[in-house]
Order: structure tokens, then C-alpha cells, then sequence
């Protein structure tokens, strides 16, 4: 994540947003609106620093570095129940003003099972949710002496998978690790890039992809595919470039069909935008006007994507202050911004339980209601 963002364990405080309200343009009549939030109570200061969030199984999770930990929320009564932290050589880095030396940060899960993997410094940390512990630590080491942080990843079941980026390196380099034996099995260099996001897997074609945040040929950032039989020999290799123009690649989300959304974060002055892409070919099937996000989030249930966009502004231009929070709701099927929803400061990080019919969503301080930041529980319509 480019520019990161915070928990305190308290057990079944969940409490009804009223300080933002519903705040919807009402582009639909089926708009997500604020059911409740979970508070979370940190110090004011530094504010709340978290990352990447995932959902499965009736559980929400967050990485919090603030906490140094993973933080988990019943999604039926929503309420923070557990704080997941290693001790020793298993701990969480935690909060750091440098995002690139902090952690926890990116979260990858094995639907199904109870394994959820976490980037954290040099390393990637295995946790069993059922037992609330982090069970072991895999090591990446730095491709010199300085320290960096193993960011968002995304898991391939086809070949027991899991993609780390690690976007701070110089250069930025992919790891990829055995689900089986958790160990590293492949490491890619992208040596003419200025940064990595995130990636998915698409079983389609049995590959990787990845946002690249830019090279000599793609200053503004590209969308790089990698065939997982070349991760599976050892020789990861990418087959695909699809330029992005000036979009600044941040979240990346497969949808119905071919389709595969790109969130965008571009440089202040150019248009806020999001991307739809044809996955095989990389031609854009929509460009929607809405941006300023990091993680995206899909939901197969209400065919909807969610799109925090804490960079969002009332002019449409990406600027450096003056942001208007939002989380943006697309249609999958017409590949159109359908609401707009006022939310708190700073959100950036998005995972959807489908069954319950609702999106998570952090942010920082600034609702007066939850003065150290908190949870936005959203219904997905």
C-alpha cells in the first residue's frame, strides 16, 4: 500500500455510527448504507495505522500495526473478538512512520482452512485462526542490508500457491511460497520497477498478475502477468504488460466473466479514475471517473465492487490535501459507479463477507464518535 494508514481490544464493542450517518448521493435505490461500527480504541496518537483486510468463514481480519497484530471480528454479531500477535521471533513488527519497516501488512487466506498468511519485516508470518496463534515465520531475507517490509500477496489453489510483493526493495521483488511445506519456492526481481500493489490469481489462465507501479516504458504504472507453470519451475517469468496511462496502480480485483477491476491512485493533477480490463487482453472495457484508492474489494453475492477511496476529491483531480472520503460502489454488470458513501477519514483497505451481506471498511480519527478510529460495518446493498 502507498500511503498507509490503527485497535484496541475491546470485546464486543460494536456501536452504531451516527456521526456519519448514511451519506449516500442515492445513485441507486439499493445503496450501501452504514449499519454500525466497531470501535477501536487506540491512542489518539500516532493515528490508526492499518493495512490490508480479508474475510472468510464468518471472520473479518485486519492488520493492525498499531497493535502489532491481527484483529478479528465476528461478522455475525459484529464484534472485535481476538488479537492475533506472535511473541519473540513470531511478533509483529508493528507501527513504524515508515510503512515500508512496519507490520503487519499484507493478508492472503486459505479459504477453507484455518491458515492465514501475513507480511510483516523480512518476513512472512503463518497464523492459525483457530487457535489464535502464530504458529511459525518464514524468512525473506533482504537482497541487501536494509530492511523491508513483505506487503500484499494473493493465493493460487491450483498449484498450493502463495504470492508475497515486497514493494520497498531495491528492486522490487515477488516471493513465492509452498502452501504445502511453507517455504519459499520461487523469488522474482522486477528490476526496472518503482514499486509493486497488489495481485491476484486468475485460475483461467493459470496465472499471477500483479499492479507494477511503473517502469521507463509505463511511468505511471502497468498491470504485469506472470504463468504460474514458470513459478512452479523455479523460473518466474512475466508474459504480459498491459500499460495503464496515467492511473498509478493500487488495488486489483478479478470480476464476472474477463473482467478484472484496477483500482487507480494517479499523481495529483490527473483525473481520478478507475479501470475495468479485459483480463487476457489488457483492452479497457471502462474507464470510470472515481479513484484515490488502495485495496478493492468484489462481491460474487450483489455483483458489486467496493472502492475506498481515501484520496477522493469533489473536483474529480487528484491533488496532495482536500480529500472527501468514499466508498464507491460499481456494477459489475454495466461497469458503472452506482453510490457514493460518505466514510470516515483515511480508508483504504476493503474485504466483503458475502453471506451476511456486509463490507468492512477501517478508518482514522476524525468521527467524533470513535476518536481513535474504527470499523465501518456497510451493507454491500
Amino acid at each position: 500500500m502507498k500511503r498507509q494508514l490503527w485497535f484496541a481490544l475491546t470485546l464486543g464493542a460494536s456501536v452504531l455510527l451516527t456521526a456519519c450517518g448514511g451519506g449516500s448521493d442515492n445513485l441507486t435505490s439499493t445503496s450501501p448504507t452504514i449499519k454500525t461500527a466497531i470501535a477501536v480504541p487506540n491512542s489518539a496518537t500516532p493515528p490508526f495505522s492499518f493495512d490490508i483486510s480479508y474475510a472468510d468463514s464468518g471472520k473479518y481480519y485486519l492488520a493492525d500495526r498499531n497493535n502489532a497484530a491481527v484483529d478479528v471480528v465476528d461478522t455475525k454479531s459484529n464484534t472485535l473478538i481476538a488479537q492475533i500477535k506472535g511473541s519473540g521471533p513470531t511478533a509483529f513488527t508493528g507501527f513504524n512512520a515508515n510503512t515500508d519497516v512496519a507490520g503487519p501488512d499484507g493478508l492472503v487466506g486459505i479459504p477453507g482452512t484455518n491458515i492465514l498468511y501475513a507480511g510483516d519485516v523480512n518476513s512472512i508470518k503463518v497464523i492459525d485462526v483457530a487457535q489464535q496463534k502464530v504458529v511459525s515465520t518464514i524468512a525473506v531475507p533482504p537482497l541487501n542490508t536494509a530492511p523491508h517490509r513483505v506487503d500484499e500477496g494473493c493465493y493460487d489453489p491450483d498449484d498450493n500457491l502463495v504470492m508475497f510483493s515486497s514493494p520497498g526493495e531495491t528492486p522490487p521483488i515477488a516471493t513465492f511460497i509452498s502452501t504445502k511445506t511453507n517455504s519459499i519456492v520461487a523469488t522474482y526481481r522486477f528490476t526496472t520497477s518503482s514499486g509493486l500493489e497488489a495481485c491476484v490469481y486468475d485460475s483461467k489462465s493459470r496465472s499471477f498478475i500483479v499492479n507494477n507501479d511503473g517502469t521507463p516504458t509505463n511511468p505511471a504504472g502497468e498491470v504485469n502477468v506472470i504463468a504460474a507453470n514458470t513459478v512452479v519451475a523455479g523460473a518466474p517469468a512475466v508474459s504480459k504488460v498491459f500499460p495503464l496511462g496515467a492511473c498509478g496502480p493500487t488495488g486489483l480485483e478479478l470480476g464476472p466473466n474477463n473482467d478484472m477491476l484496477v483500482g487507480c491512485d494517479p499523481a495529483a493533477g490527473k483525473p481520478l479514475i478507475t479501470l475495468i480490463l479485459d483480463r487476457t487482453t489488457g483492452a479497457t472495457l471502462a474507464s470510470i471517473p472515481f479513484g484515490g484508492v488502495d485495496q478493492v474489494a468484489y462481491d460474487a453475492v450483489s455483483n458489486r465492487y467496493f472502492l475506498p477511496a481515501r484520496h477522493e476529491t469533489a473536483t474529480g483531480i487528484a491533488a496532495a490535501s482536500g480529500f472527501t472520503p468514499i466508498l464507491g460502489t460499481v456494477d459489475a454488470s454495466t461497469r458503472t459507479l452506482i453510490d457514493k458513501l460518505a466514510v470516515g477519514n483515511g480508508v483504504h483497505s476493503v474485504a466483503v463477507d458475502g453471506a451476511s451481506g456486509q463490507v468492512y471498511v477501517p478508518f482514522q480519527p476524525g468521527v467524533a464518535a470513535f476518536p481513535n478510529g474504527g470499523i465501518h460495518v456497510i451493507t454491500t446493498h
